[in-house]
């Protein structure tokens, strides 16, 4: 199950990643991300708030602890076609340490499997003729 939960449910705890909205298409494959990101072990807790955008209106915020955390994700989110935003004002970054907004077209994929590299090719393809 994904880290994420719907704001406004009273009585559960919400967890490491909270929704605001509705996430755009192709979102379980970052709320994995996320979940794997948070798995990494950290020597400083930092308590930085990500903050995820669609259409210029944050939908998503998580807290990551550390660098080996943030610099997982980011990287990763990087490749996806997300555009990470650290520079901003308030207003512009949502109260957020580091920010990402999602592609225009976003990528479907609910398996985060993309990390991996591909197998390399050990046979030639062989043509029947």
């Amino acid at each position: 199950m994904p880290s994420y939960s719907v704001a406004g449910r009273r009585g559960l705890a919400l967890r490491a990643m909270e929704l605001l909205k509705e996430p755009p298409p192709a979102f379980e494959g970052v709320a994995r991300l996320f979940d794997m990101a948070r798995l990494l072990p950290t020597t400083h807790r930092m308590d930085l708030r990500i903050g995820l955008a669609h259409a210029g209106v944050l939908f998503a915020q998580a807290t990551l602890d550390g660098y080996r955390q943030v610099n997982f994700l980011a990287e990763h989110l990087r490749t996806l076609g997300w555009r990470e935003h650290l520079l901003g004002g308030d207003d512009d970054m949502f109260g957020c340490d580091m920010l990402f907004s999602a592609p225009a077209q976003a990528q479907a994929s609910d398996d985060p499997s993309f990390i991996r590299n591909p197998a390399p090719e050990r046979w030639p393809a062989e043509s029947h003729g």
